[in-house]
């Protein structure tokens, strides 16, 4: 907020910003995150084909399946460049459609072409149920640009009839595909398993894919949700150094750490003999260092050499009793890792863990830690299996009568470690009266939004909000002290009109609006609430800050992030991708005097209104509105005042929040 005084020879403005860290102990009873003001804008950019999941049923007919309009419109979960010495690098992208669909996306005229059909490939892919399923992620390895190589999650159901073996098309030729065997958790059965597979494209200039495939790994679930999740190389690392070509896979619990504490499946999180709840790291190239240790199935090694090997390894002389550890954990204690982004300006591994009834989590990465999960969540313990007065799979400060969180006894026993370990806490979280999954984020570093610059930009998936926290303040926050936090700030969204829906009036004020009305013109029919997904997610928030319904239902927003550094956001609900165009900054009032009139303006927001107030002197108790209130029609906005003395000027949106 600015505030200025008109009088015949001066014009004075003030203003001030929460920032800085936090110190957050306890589940708070209302709302933490900040607005100052600051705003994007969203601009679209493409829509994809509509698509559905295949019914959970097996066998089926019909492939692909028709549409369901009552679902997700498209389920688009990734969008990646490839290396900027490929050929095609600047002409195009790639998504991936979780239903089924590799794609390419054509820069110049937003069109889709499907690049490989997974499910036509692989007889157990398996897009239905849960909200992961399917073709999950892809990444490009470094040397793409001339070795044509990329990688692929996807999920497979292992219980469909037939055989597993990939079918006769151009993606897949049989001669050059071998299942590897699963790895499956020491307890539960296994429903569901993720796929990581190495792909040699053998033209890379080309539209389509013509080469070969070979499966590196294949871990079990023994739920449907939380699977593999994303793929990541150091972007610091080049040829010769030791973590270059070294592949970072964030792999979820398939919820098991939130079964009860009597339940085997409970303790995979902190299990090392496990892979589930873990962030990996392995090495594809078998060839490029031969002295680290191979893989049990032959497909990979894992770094075991150089100055900072994979932390649970026979080799690693500062841990013991790890006989039974999986060489391949990096870091563990995780529930969901869907994603992380690595900031190459800092070298800065970046982890978002969603939780489960509390707390959404961004974490640091490091080499061995320990994140809590499933004993902690967010800042505080986490209990699944109380009765008579607590709630299942909530934290301390939530159960009645409240748990306090235990003092000078924060440690963790796991199997394996010769010591009791302190978990590592996240850098910045956000409670479940704020949103209820936390999306995919990044340190901006692009042109377009210099504002930004340097802040950590994510969301949440389900009602759409947008964050950001000053990276420096979540690198102060990694000091091992629990409560410290980065503040959390909200960026209001301005976009134009949602896409293919013109003719629609006056522009909604949330993107989660934005996304509803678009799903609805493409056909989507969801009933009372406006969006597709279950309503048991929504128990703990009905309405946004200002008290507005949402309807209940997902956007299921995603961010990404292209070549030049740009941020884009893709929602599953309504298949649309929206680029982050600009930034604005909080409104910033500017005045001149001429002849006893007073012309101000400021920045604005497009078709938001706003109400001019004066007082005579700072300490009077109150604002006066000035009559005429203004409705926006760029990001500029005028208005002029007569005052008949001097006065202090503020502008605020209208109605007052």
């Amino acid at each position: 907020m600015k505030s200025f005084l008109f009088s015949p020879r001066w014009l004075v403005g003030w203003c001030l910003f929460a920032s800085g860290l936090v110190a957050v102990a306890q589940y708070p009873a209302g709302l933490l995150s900040l607005k100052d003001g600051s705003a994007v804008l969203l601009q679209d950019y493409a829509i994809a084909p509509l698509t559905s999941r295949t019914p959970d049923t097996f066998p089926y007919t019909n492939y692909p399946p028709p549409t369901n309009f009552s679902d997700q419109l498209s389920r688009i979960n990734f969008l990646r460049v490839e290396p900027p010495a490929a050929p095609l690098a600047s002409s195009r992208v790639f998504v991936c459609d979780l239903n089924r669909y590799l794609y390419t996306l054509n820069r110049s005229n937003q069109q889709f072409s499907v690049y490989i059909d997974f499910e036509a490939t692989f007889p157990k892919f398996d897009n239905n149920p849960g909200f992961a399923g399917g073709l999950v992620t892809f990444q490009f390895d470094p040397g793409y640009a001339t070795n044509g190589i990329f990688y692929t999650v996807h999920t497979e159901n292992p219980n469909k009839g037939g055989s597993g073996d990939p079918a006769n098309t151009n993606a897949v030729p049989p001669a050059g595909y071998t299942n590897t065997t699963v790895i499956a958790p020491p307890a539960g059965t296994v429903s569901r398993h993720g796929v990581l597979i190495e792909w040699k494209d053998t033209n890379v200039a080309n539209g389509t894919f013509e080469g070969t495939a070979r499966e590196l790994l294949r871990v079990g679930f023994t739920g449907n949700i939380h699977p593999m999740g994303d793929l990541l190389f150091n972007p610091n690392a080049q040829p010769g150094d030791w973590d270059f070509g070294n592949l970072y896979i964030s792999n979820g619990d398939g919820g098991a750490g939130e079964t009860g504490t009597n339940d085997a499946r409970h303790l995979f999180p902190q299990r090392l003999d496990v892979l589930n709840g873990k962030i990996l790291r392995i090495t594809p190239n078998v060839n490029l260092r031969p002295g680290d240790l191979l893989s049990s199935n032959g497909c990979y090694r894992i770094p075991t050499t150089g100055p900072s090997p994979n932390p649970f390894t026979a080799t690693n002389s500062v841990f013991t009793n790890l006989a039974a550890a999986r060489p391949e954990v990096f870091a563990y204690g995780f529930r969901n890792p869907h994603r992380i982004s690595w900031d190459a300006a800092t070298d800065t591994l970046i982890e978002n863990d969603i939780g489960l009834h509390s707390w959404e989590e961004v974490n640091l990465i490091h080499r061995g830690t320990n994140y809590g999960y499933a004993e902690r969540e967010g800042i505080e313990q986490l209990f699944v299996s109380l009765t008579g007065g607590g709630a299942s799979g909530v934290t301390g400060s939530r159960l009645t009568p409240a748990i306090p969180f235990p003092t000078n006894t924060d440690f963790l026993t796991v199997t394996g470690l010769a010591n009791a370990v302190t978990p590592a806490y996240p850098v910045a979280s956000y409670s479940h009266r704020e949103g209820n999954a936390i999306s995919s984020g990044f340190v901006y570093r692009g042109r377009l939004m210099p504002q930004l610059r340097g802040k950590y930009v994510f969301g949440d998936i389900v009602n759409a909000r947008l964050f950001y926290c000053d990276l420096a303040e979540m690198l102060a926050a990694d000091d091992g002290v629990r409560t410290t936090q980065a503040a959390i700030h909200e960026l209001q969204v301005v976009h134009d009109n949602p896409l293919d829906a013109p003719d629609l009036g006056p522009l909604p004020r949330r993107l989660w609006d934005a996304v509803a009305m678009t799903y609805t013109n493409r056909g989507g029919l969801p009933g009372a609430q406006r969006l597709p997904g279950g309503s048991s997610d929504y128990t703990t928030w009905t309405n946004d800050v200002e008290g507005v319904a949402y309807g209940k239902g997902r956007a299921d927003i995603r961010l990404a992030l292209d070549g030049d550094g740009e941020l884009y956001l893709l929602s599953k609900s309504d298949g649309g991708i929206r680029k982050f165009a600009a930034a604005l900054s909080p409104p910033l009032l500017q005045g001149s005097a001429s002849n006893g009139v007073v012309q101000l303006q400021w920045t604005s927001v497009p078709g938001r209104t706003y109400r001019l107030q004066s007082k005579a002197a700072l300490t009077d108790a109150s604002w006066s509105d000035v009559p005429g209130d203004v409705v926006a029609t760029g990001i500029s906005s005028t208005t002029t005042n007569a005052p008949a003395s001097a006065r202090f000027y503020r502008v605020v949106e209208s109605p007052s929040p």
